[in-house]
């Protein structure tokens, strides 16, 4: 294993970083329009490049309290199997490299649905910082959802440009 690019981003007050290669772009932070039934953890859905983005609250998602949105909050906009999705972050703090020797395998009293998307730990400079698998984040009935419900969303605008001209 060689050194590691990490994007580094606060959740709640708490460290975490994603592989630099998993995150396509990162952007400011916009309101999500609300979806129905969907879980509690996806914040809705945004315009991003004239497509519907699916837009998952990772606050939420690992149950660390309700989020703040402000100036410093951000978009990690991901590649999810063949869809792309959004990433809520509470601020992105830098890119570093991290050495093999930086680099330790997530703690094994890890819970198995926990244990699928924090890949491993980083000690960066006294930091602890918890690299998860933006991928692995959603089980495959949750990417499913995502999926459908941006389907059905860009199908009702699409609708509603027809219905108008």
């Amino acid at each position: 294993m060689s050194d590691i690019q990490v994007v580094v981003f606060d959740i709640s007050g708490q460290l975490f970083g994603a592989e630099s290669e998993q995150v396509f772009q990162i952007i400011k932070y916009q309101e999500a329009a609300k979806m129905p039934r969907m879980p509690r953890f996806l914040e809705g859905i945004i315009n991003y490049r004239d497509t519907v983005l699916p837009v998952v609250n990772l606050a939420k998602r690992f149950d660390m309290g309700e989020p703040t949105f402000n100036k410093k909050t951000k978009i990690l906009v991901a590649k999810v199997e063949d869809n792309y999705a959004g990433f809520i972050v509470n601020d992105v703090s830098e890119i570093i490299r991290v050495s093999e020797s930086e680099i330790e395998a997530s703690p094994s009293i890890l819970s198995s649905d926990v244990s699928a998307y924090l890949k491993k730990v980083a000690i960066k400079e006294g930091k602890l910082i918890s690299i998860i698998d933006l991928e692995k984040v959603l089980n495959g009935n949750e990417i499913k959802r995502l999926a459908q419900a941006a389907k059905k969303a860009k199908a009702d605008a699409d609708a509603e440009v027809k219905a108008k001209t």
